[in-house]
Formats: C-alpha cells, sequence, structure tokens
C-alpha cells in the first residue's frame, strides 16, 4: 500500500480525499493540518489515519511530512488571507505557499505522483483583460514548477474544482435571500448575467476526492493533465429553477453590477465578480486547455459524480 500525503486533511477539498481514499486498497492516506490538537485532525486519527503537523508557510514542515510517500495533493489557503492582505496580496501569498509545496516536493525521493488543486489561468486566456487573483496565482505557480522544479512538473497533475453548491448554505453573498413582504419569495443575485453558464462541481465533499483517486489510477497518463471538476454548466437562472424544484420556494433571479457586488461584501465581493465575469467569457472550462486536459471518462469517474440537482436536494434544510 502506497502512502499519499494530503495537504488540508480537516478542510473541504482534503477531506473528500481522504474520504474517498479510505475505500481504495491502494492507498494509505496521511493527513497534513496545521493544528493535530484540533476536534476534526483527532476525529481523523480515530479511524487509524496518520495525522502530521505541517504548514504550507514552512517549507522544512512540509519536507519533514513528505518523507517516504508515493503521491501528494496539495492546496493551498488563498481564502484565509484575502481580507487582510488584499485580493493579490493573497495571490501572493498562496504563489509561495506552493512553491514552497513544489520545492518540499521537489527533495521527496519516493514521490511518484504530485496532484495540485488549481484553477484555470483567466489573466492568460483572457489577453490580460480579465483577472482573478485566486485563479491566477496558482497558474503563476505551474509556470515557476516548469522553469524551478521540472522533474516534479513532468509527474503534476491538476484539478479544477468549479462553484460549490455548499456555498448556498455559508456565504452570505452567494445565498438566496428571503425578501419581506414577498410571501416567502426568495431572490438570488449575483454579478453575472442570467444566462451566464456556472460551472458547478456538484457534491464537492464528495466528488472531489473521487476525481483525484482517478488521477492517481491513471497514473503516468495523468502526468500534465488537468481533470475539470465540474458536473454541471448551468445558467444563472436554471440555478433558480432548480432550487425552486427541490425547495418548493417561488424564486428569482437579478444581476448586481460588480460595484454593488464590491461595495456589499468587499474584496470578497470584488473577486467573486471578478471570477463570474471571466466566466461569462469562457463559459467551458475543458475548452481553456484542452490539448492538456483529460477528461472524467476518461478518468471513469464520470458516473460516479453527484449533480448540481442531486446535491441541492441533501442541503435544502440549510438554504431555505
Amino acid at each position: 500500500m502506497s502512502t499519499i500525503a494530503v495537504l488540508g486533511g480537516t478542510g473541504v477539498q482534503g477531506g473528500s480525499v481522504i474520504k474517498q481514499l479510505l475505500n481504495t486498497s491502494a492507498w494509505k492516506p496521511r493527513a497534513l493540518t496545521r493544528n493535530i490538537n484540533s476536534e476534526k485532525a483527532k476525529a481523523l486519527a480515530s479511524l487509524g489515519i496518520e495525522v502530521v503537523a505541517a504548514d504550507v508557510n514552512d517549507e522544512a514542515s512540509l519536507v519533514k511530512a513528505f518523507e517516504g510517500v508515493t503521491a501528494i495533493f496539495a492546496v493551498t489557503t488563498y481564502w484565509e488571507s484575502v481580507m487582510t492582505l488584499g485580493r493579490d496580496g493573497a495571490g501572493e501569498e498562496e504563489l509561495q505557499q506552493l512553491k514552497n509545496i513544489a520545492s518540499a516536493a521537489q527533495k521527496t525521493t519516493t514521490l511518484a505522483h504530485f496532484v495540485m488543486s488549481s484553477l484555470p489561468p483567466s489573466d492568460k486566456s483572457s489577453g490580460g483583460r480579465l483577472k482573478v487573483p485566486h485563479f491566477d496565482y496558482k497558474q503563476k505557480a505551474v509556470d515557476w514548477m516548469k522553469e524551478a522544479t521540472p522533474e516534479l512538473y513532468a509527474k503534476t497533475s491538476q484539478i479544477w474544482p468549479g462553484w460549490y453548491p455548499t456555498n448556498l448554505t455559508t456565504l452570505p453573498m452567494v445565498k438566496f435571500l428571503e425578501i419581506p413582504n414577498t410571501y416567502g419569495g426568495y431572490l438570488f443575485t449575483q454579478p453575472s448575467k442570467p444566462s451566464s453558464l456556472l460551472p458547478i462541481v456538484g457534491d464537492i465533499e464528495h466528488n472531489f476526492g473521487v476525481v483525484v483517486v482517478g488521477l492517481l489510477n491513471a497514473g503516468q497518463k495523468a502526468y500534465g493533465k488537468i481533470a475539470v471538476c465540474v458536473t454541471d454548466y448551468l445558467p444563472m437562472t436554471q440555478v433558480v429553477s432548480v432550487f425552486e424544484e427541490v425547495t418548493g420556494k417561488r424564486a428569482a433571479y437579478a444581476e448586481i453590477s460588480d460595484e454593488t457586488a464590491t461595495k456589499l461584501y468587499g474584496v470578497y465581493g470584488a473577486e467573486y465578480a471578478a471570477q463570474l465575469r471571466w466566466s461569462e467569457a469562457f463559459p467551458s472550462w475543458e475548452q481553456i486547455d484542452p490539448e492538456n486536459t483529460i477528461s472524467l471518462d476518461e478518468l471513469q469517474v464520470k458516473e460516479k459524480l453527484i449533480g448540481f440537482k442531486d446535491t441541492l436536494e441533501t442541503l435544502k434544510e440549510k438554504i431555505v
């Protein structure tokens, strides 16, 4: 059984990876987390999972945590810093985190596969017109890896996860809002055209790990490849229709301006608006880098994924 180090083992993405790895006989997960005494870390340890302290801001801790592993799953923490450092400041920190991870991974002599959570290159794809820092700094790290750690890049796969339906339960700027004096009506307001397609990951807690395991199982066939973890591309108005169907509530869609999103939600709103405006111009992630994209069918995982409507069914008590 091969060992895979899973960064962010107590987080959404890392947790999904660990959950799916436990269903395989080929991989033993090593959960990496900053705080091994957290309740989530203790819960993993109670399942017999190896839990190791590591911090993406500390390369030395990563070198130690990666010892003896065959694979690494890497994820960073852009959103933790955006409020204090700003959009580009958080991006610069994320870039350094990925450099730390890659440098430590390069020193891991047993490593056969490096899987990193990333997102499309909005700046590059738009010719510099549309910049989304939490997309672009990940791709700056990929470009850096090509030059600084070419041996590591040669065995690297990327996974691009779409929009999380769970955002509807946790993020104020994404929630359906019940409007007073409408007799139970809801409004979905986003800085995006009604017809714009939203790339949706489906059930992130299930799907993400399924696709990562698919990449691991593909081995060398997945080297240098991108897996787009998206189950649905839906217009904003259809997102509302699915909400109505699942919850039985009346709802409508209203586009707000980028400026309004920023006034209401600050730096989070500005970054989210930039993301959605880029999606208007580039609705299909599979077409961003088609030569290097490996399909969900090729990974033999498409039929295992849970789509938007079924995901919303599991969340409906939390979104109304």
